[in-house]
């Protein structure tokens, strides 16, 4: 299997290669209007163009807000999503179950459902270059430059009550774009929390697009494979430490090494973790809600989703 830093490499030449093609199918358009002398200028452009793909793939960044249609683009839906769940009010609705008995990792006693999610529009001023890997091949995958300054807001309007999180939008560029990506469409809208830990980890693992669907058919222990149509690599990672991942925490779950997709954990109390998860950002509002949730308790299932 090709190393982290060989499949940057690939993707970074793969990212050239594109730019210098789009620079050189906009010479042909403009060929039959231009004089001589405007030859090398296009060629000079083409160089320019690839000297700032190189400089976003290392992390260098750009102001690409007003510039690159492509980041244009990105930046107005995103803004037209920004307050899609404004309005919106919690339905109160979801069963509370009855918890197991000694059973510290399962399924939430009671019912938490994402009702509407949204972001908040992300900074241009920098950018960074991100490697999404669609599962099939055909399934859509966000842009692959994402905005990488400041923060952004995400909302979640839960039945029981609104969280809303402090992204580091800076830190962890790749994940908050996923987030804002599929935020904007709808994707996390009538998703069920699937898990909840706690005792040792304290954690509400949410995120999974089937996990609703495998609760309601009586079959929890399918719930927690469920995956957005592409992974992408870890960033924004803890160090090895006691309480790595403090409470307000809001991270990303993953399968193993490159396997981010949407499934997410909320920390309710602070837990030591392996510094393998993304830290996407913390809670600024509705810690209490999840801190209800696992007091409420778990219910086994038989086989427990992992993380």
């Amino acid at each position: 299997m090709a190393s982290k830093q060989a499949q940057r490499q690939a993707a970074r030449q793969q990212l050239q290669e594109r730019m210098a093609a789009k620079a050189q199918q906009e010479q042909h358009k403009r060929k039959n209007g231009w004089i001589v002398g405007a030859v090398g200028g296009a060629l000079v452009l083409v160089a320019a163009a690839i000297v700032i793909t190189v400089n976003v793939s290392n992390g260098d960044g750009d102001d690409t807000g007003g510039q690159d249609p492509e980041m244009a683009e990105l930046i107005d839906q995103a803004k037209a999503a920004s307050t899609r769940c404004d309005g919106i009010e919690p339905s109160g609705e979801g069963a509370v179950g009855t918890a197991t008995e000694g059973v510290t990792d399962g399924q939430p006693v009671q019912d938490v459902y994402l009702e509407c999610v949204q972001m908040t529009t992300p900074d241009p001023a920098s950018s960074e270059s991100c490697i999404y890997t669609s599962a099939d091949g055909t399934s859509p995958t966000p842009a692959s430059t994402q905005p990488a300054a400041g923060t952004q807001e995400l909302s979640i309007v839960t039945n029981l009550g609104v969280i809303t999180v402090d992204v580091d939008t800076a830190g962890a560029p790749c994940t908050a774009g996923s987030f804002t990506f599929l935020a904007k469409d709808g994707y996390f809208d009538g998703q069920q929390c699937h898990r909840l830990v706690n005792d040792g980890i304290w954690v509400l693992q949410c995120g999974d697009p089937d996990a609703r669907a495998a609760i309601e058919a009586g079959t929890p222990e399918m719930a927690g494979a469920g995956s957005p149509g592409y992974s992408y690599e870890e960033e924004n990672l803890p160090v090895e430490a006691e309480n790595n991942y403090p409470a307000g925490t809001i991270a990303m779950a993953n399968a193993g090494p490159g396997t981010t997709g949407s499934q997410f954990f909320i920390v309710y109390q602070d837990s030591t973790l392996p510094a393998d998860y993304t830290i996407l950002g913390q809670v600024t509002s509705g810690l209490d809600l999840v801190e209800q949730v696992g007091a409420a308790g778990v219910m086994q299932v038989t086989a427990p989703t992992g993380m």
